[in-house]
Parts: structure tokens; sequence; C-alpha cells
């Protein structure tokens, strides 16, 4: 075919019938090439989001995000609504690929948001899919079902053959994790008889993988090898690499369970640094999960509490890219979009009734609104409750799984070392501390009658005078009684107290002080915390964003508060949580 701009539409088509060969890099650069000779510039944001698709099937996602960002401001400039949503929707996808749920949902709700105000059905299919495998990674199920089952229609009607296929699928593998698994493997099977029937290689060999997995669960793990083999050999062939360290760390568990442990270590290696190179943090964790699990089996005590203790850190890093950040957007996106349509039908309204007519539906409008303040309210509050029972119960299950595990392993280590056994009792007392700490702090947390900030305050107090007290620390601890009887509700109470714990924690660890003060105070419509001690300070030019300022950051985020952090070389820290009236609106009572 003649050099032309037909030439780059025909290509455009055939990239997207080729997306499972990875050799049709040649046809990009051939689309780049008759883009710049004919200036033409109505494609060219296609050709560069096509390419970061290309990019992202390649794993390449540093560089497939760069693209779609590209194809996404040519889109914007030139007025293209179509290919403005598909660059929203790719982009989602390519940071959900990368574990950052933030930055993902943030793109998938302007992507559905515009589609479905010009009812592009087809783009809508995508954002829901993308959106519910989100809570699939943050291991809300019955929101991801809610996604899958809500976009299996509109995927029918917009004939969205492959959206079908992998809402499918993900259904299946939201009742896989539940340990439904005869649910699982039905949507599992209709997923696969769906992408052979369309000859998708990929969707074939995630089936596979995900039925192979169903089969070790249910003790046919040479059938379930099997299968992941074949997955495996598929995924290689198309050069995905993100899928490649999935199927490594699934066919390295087949190995565990059969005992070969040589193997299961080979496949579990691979898998960490495919994923590692890649950037999938998820498959890194589960890569240490399946070598700690080998090491406990070989009794290897000392490198099963190293990968456990690894794979623990990890698992909290990706929890607080938090289901409650991702709610909250969702959330918003849902209220601005009523909102939106009842001042467009009001508007409507007004040019079409008389007077009369006008001033009663303003009458009704007001009673209306109110009760459906009224009930949003009350729904908030409610919603607001449940995610903090999850985040509660998944804390509490995360904090006395690993204690138990590090228990479990110390002692298996101390029936082994024959004298030499302070040490290991040491440590097995410390976590079985750790144990009891961690459920009397969910204990004191959903007791309704520790709502006010005196229980707050005697809870921090029991927690750091022991602490001041075993390294000879002198202290002030001041709490006024003119805000003890301030309410407080479970989510703020919550993080306000595991920041203090942390600072407190922090302090004790590497402050070398000999005095410290916690203080709180109301100032300005403000509930301000502060921390202080005279130790060797540091240097906050210097201050890393490592796991244990994200935390503090992210806690406080999620609160609207404002942490400060002053240090300095010589003079000490001090810790400053300043939490704002907009959640403690009573303190303007005070």
């Amino acid at each position: 075919m003649p050099d032309s701009k037909e030439k780059v539409d025909s290509i455009l088509k055939m990239v997207e019938r080729l997306r499972q060969d990875p050799q049709r890099q040649i046809l990009y650069t051939e689309a780049f090439r008759l883009i710049k000779k004919f200036n033409y510039t109505r494609a060219e944001a296609a050709v560069y989001d096509a390419y970061g698709v290309y990019k992202r099937d390649m794993s390449q996602y540093e560089e497939a995000i760069n693209y779609h960002n590209i194809a996404l401001n040519l889109a914007k400039e030139r007025g293209d609504v179509k290919q403005e949503i598909r660059s929203y929707n790719n982009l989602g996808v390519a940071y959900r690929r990368i574990d950052d749920y933030n930055a993902a949902i943030e793109n998938l709700l302007k992507s559905l948001r515009i589609s479905e105000e010009i009812g592009d059905d087809y783009n809508i299919t995508i954002s829901l899919n993308s959106i519910g495998n989100i809570y699939l990674a943050i291991e809300d199920y019955d929101e991801a079902i809610r996604h899958f089952k809500k976009c299996i229609p509109i995927a029918i009607k917009a004939g969205n053959d492959r959206g079908v296929a992998i809402n499918l699928q993900n259904i299946g593998d939201c009742f896989d994790r539940m340990d439904k698994t005869d649910s699982a493997k039905d949507y599992y099977q209709r997923a696969l008889n769906y992408n052979i029937s369309r000859k998708d290689e990929k969707g074939i060999a995630i089936c596979y993988n995900s039925l192979g997995n169903i089969f070790k669960k249910e003790g046919l793990v040479d059938d379930g090898l099997s299968l992941l083999l074949k997955a495996l050999e598929i995924n290689k062939k198309l050069e995905d690499k993100l899928f490649i360290a999935v199927n490594y760390n699934n066919i390295a568990s087949a190995f565990l369970l059969k005992k070969e442990y040589e193997l299961a270590k080979g496949y579990f290696d691979t898998s960490m640094s495919i994923a590692q190179n890649i950037g999938s943090v998820v498959e890194v964790k589960n890569a240490y999960e399946g070598l700690m699990k080998v090491a406990v089996a070989e009794e290897d005590w000392k490198n099963a509490y190293l990968y456990n203790s690894i794979y623990k850190k990890m698992s909290d890093s990706i929890f607080l890219k938090s289901s409650i950040t991702l709610r909250n957007q969702e959330k918003k996106f849902n209220e601005d979009k009523i909102a939106f349509l009842l001042t467009s039908d009001r508007s409507k309204n007004i040019i079409v009734i008389g007077s009369l007519v006008l001033f009663l539906l303003i009458l009704i409008s007001g009673v209306l609104l109110y009760l459906r303040s009224r009930l949003i309210d009350r729904n908030r509050s409610l919603q607001r409750e449940l995610e903090i029972r999850s985040q509660i119960a998944s804390d509490l299950h995360d904090d006395m799984g690993s204690s138990l595990s590090s228990i479990h392993i110390f002692s298996e280590l101390l029936r082994k070392s024959g004298n030499d056994s302070h040490d290991l009792l040491s440590k097995i007392e410390a976590n079985a501390k750790d144990t009891l700490d961690a459920l009397d702090d969910i204990i004191w947390l959903v007791k309704p009658s520790n709502d006010k900030f005196s229980n707050l305050g005697l809870h921090i107090s029991e927690f750091a005078i022991p602490l001041f007290e075993s390294k000879n620390i002198s202290f002030d601890i001041d709490f006024p009684d003119a805000i003890a009887e301030v309410p407080l509700p479970m989510e703020t109470r919550r993080n306000i107290f595991l920041i203090l714990k942390e600072s407190i924690n922090n302090m004790i660890k590497y402050s070398e002080c000999t005095h410290a003060s916690i203080k709180a105070s109301f100032e300005e419509s403000a509930l301000r915390f502060a921390i202080k001690d005279n130790g060797k300070g540091f240097d906050t030019a210097k201050l890393t964003n490592r796991n244990g300022v994200k935390n503090l950051k992210a806690r406080a985020l999620q609160i609207n508060a404002e942490l400060q952090i002053n240090s300095a070389i010589g003079i000490g820290t001090e810790i400053v949580l300043i939490v704002r009236d907009i959640q403690l609106p009573i303190l303007q009572a005070v």
C-alpha cells in the first residue's frame, strides 16, 4: 500500500487485530513516520495511545503511561472526546498494573464521567471493569462483583465480547478468593469458552491460570500444574511479563504442595526478579510469601522469619493505598453526577412551568432535598462505619497473623536450639506482647464508651508512660480537662492514636532523648497535638519518604488533618498533628 493517511488508519486497525503479536513494533514505527510525513494530526493521538497499549502489553509501564499522557494532551488540544476517553481508560489500566490505585481510580472516573455524558457504552464497560479490578485488588469482593455484574449487560449491548469474557473471569476471581470454589470454577469455565470462541490467546492463558489454581485447591495438583504450564507457555509467546510473573508464582506454589522445594524456590525467585523489574509490588509480595512458606517447610527458620518480615511490610504498604481513598473518590463522582442531574432538571422545569407551579415545585424540592440530605448523611455514616470496621478487621488479621507466624517460627527454633534459648524466649515474649497489645487496641477502639477525648488521652498515656519509664526518660503529658468531653468519631480517634503511637515508638527507638512531652490543646477551632523530645534530632531536608513517614502522612490525610515534622540536628524533634473542625464540628461550641 502506498504512503498515505489512509495507510495510517489501516495500521491502527491492523495493530488492534494483531494485539497478541509482540512483534508489532515495526507497524508503530511506520505509523509514526507517516504521521510526520503527512502532518496527519487527526490520527496522531490515536497512534500514541495505541503505542502505549503495546508498551503496557510488554510490561513497560512507565513508557506506556508516558505515551498515554501524550495522547491525552493531544486529544484535549484537538477536542477529540472519544480519544480523551480512551486515553483516560488506558492510563487507569496502566496505573492499576503497577498497583498505584489512587492514580488509577482518578483517571478511570474521569473516563467514566465523560463516557456517560456522551453515551459511549463500550468505554463505560472498560471503566467499570477496571474500577472493579481495583476493588478486587484491595479485597472488597462484594463491591468488585457489583461492578463486574453491572458491566456485563452493557458490554453485550456495546458488542464488547472481550469485555464480557474479562468480567466473567473477574467474577470468578472474586469467588475464588472468597473460597467459593464451585462458583469460581463455573465463571472461569464460561470465560474460557468465550475466549476459545474468540481465539483470544491472552484470555485463554488467564483462564488456564485460574482453573489451574482451582485444581490445586481441590488437591488435583498435577492437573493444576499442567494448566499453569500451558498458561506460562502462552504468556511467554505474548511476552507479557506481568502475567509471566503471576504464572511463575502459581507454578511455584504447586511445586510447594508437591514438596519439591528446590523447584518451588526457583520459580518464586524468577517471579520476584521479573516483578521487581517491571515494578509489580503485589507479585514481589506474593513471591516473598511463597519463599517464607518454603523456608518453614524446610525448617529454615532464620530465612522464614526474614521473608515473613518483608512480606508483612509490603502488605502494610499496599493496604495503605487504601480502600477509603477509593470509596471517597467514587462517592464524590456519584454525588457530583446526582447534583448535575438535579440542577439540569430544575432548569428545564423553570422554563416550562408557570410561577405558581414553580413555587410548589420549589417547596416540594426543598422538602425532598432535606429528606435526601438526611438520607445521604445517614448513608455516609453507615458506609464510613463499614469501611472502618473492614479496616480494623484487616489490621487485626495482618498484625496478629504476622505475630503468630513469628511466634511459630521462633518456637521451632527454640525446639531445636538446645540450651541457647534466652534470646529466642525473649523474641517469643515480645511477639506475644505485640499480639496482646494489638488486640487491646482493637477492643478499645470499637468500644462505644471510649468515644470522648478523655478516653483517648488515657489510652495514649497508658501506652507512652511504661515506654518512657523503661528508658529513664523524664516526661510531661498534658491533656486539658477543658476538652475532655469532646466526642471523637471512631475513624478520627483511631487515626489520631495510631499517629501518636508511631511517633512515640520512633522517639523511643531513634531520638536518644532524656526528656519528652505530649501535649494537646484547642486552638482556632482545631485540636492540636504536639510530641516533642530533646534528643539528637535530624536534618529534615534529608527526610526520606520511607514507609514510616508515608504511613503517618496517609493516616493524617484520611481524617483531613495536617502533619508537621520539625527537627534539626542537636535540638530534638517535634511532631505536630492538627485536626481541623471539619472532623470535629462539636469543637465550635467548646
